[in-house]
């Protein structure tokens, strides 16, 4: 019965949710909006949170969830490109009027500007995530990895300074379960999708 609740609950998010052009530029507002609540209120300054605004991992599952609800490839491509194109600067606006750089604060986009035209074939090519194949497996093999490094220095940091970036290595394995879980139907693929982090953690610890 679990188990079946989680197929539900999963096929929900990755192939059952509207993905309309108005869902999408909401999306991209209100992770703008959210992110930049992250990076201005002093709370928040060096946790978890405040990485949305500079690291990668909370964009990714906003592309996989895009990407999976959209219906052919090149959709799945305009759609993540608008999403990046629209949040992005929109992150640096927000923060325009509570930070002492002003306008020299956009000097840091150039980056995200790049990464911007890279979503576009990358988000045609990883629409196929949704065959829930071994394709799958090699589409995401690289965000497993990434994912998985991200875990090890995260985990590396609140060991030495608890419970600092606790929440993102936490976050960031929850991602790595769900994309499994979700895209992998067979025990093999799974097994291969938990090991592609595992390795790379061992890895780095060996290094």
């Amino acid at each position: 019965m679990k188990n079946n609740t989680l197929k539900k609950t999963l096929d929900k998010l990755f192939g059952g949710l509207p993905m309309s052009w108005s869902a999408v530029l909401l999306y991209a507002v209100g992770a703008a909006v959210l992110t930049a609540v992250f990076l201005v209120v002093p709370v928040f300054k060096d946790t978890s949170f405040y990485r949305m605004g500079v690291y990668l991992e909370a964009w990714i599952l906003f592309a996989v969830l895009i990407m999976a609800n959209c219906k052919k490839p090149l959709e799945s491509a305009a759609k993540v490109f608008v999403f990046f194109l629209i949040s992005q600067p929109l992150i640096y606006l927000l923060q325009v009027p509570f930070s002492w750089q002003g306008w020299n604060l956009f000097h840091y986009y150039g980056r995200w500007f790049v990464l911007t035209l890279l979503t576009f074939p990358a988000a045609f090519a990883g629409w196929y995530i949704n065959k829930r194949s071994w394709v799958s497996v090699l589409i995401l093999a690289p965000v497993l990895a990434f994912l998985g490094s991200v875990v090890y220095s995260n985990l590396s940091e609140a060991i030495s300074n608890f419970p600092h970036l606790l929440l993102t290595a936490l976050f960031c394995l929850l991602q790595i379960a769900v994309y499994v879980f979700a895209f992998f139907p067979k025990t093999t693929q799974k097994l291969v999708g938990l090991g592609i982090p595992a390795a790379t953690i061992l890895v780095l610890l060996a290094l």
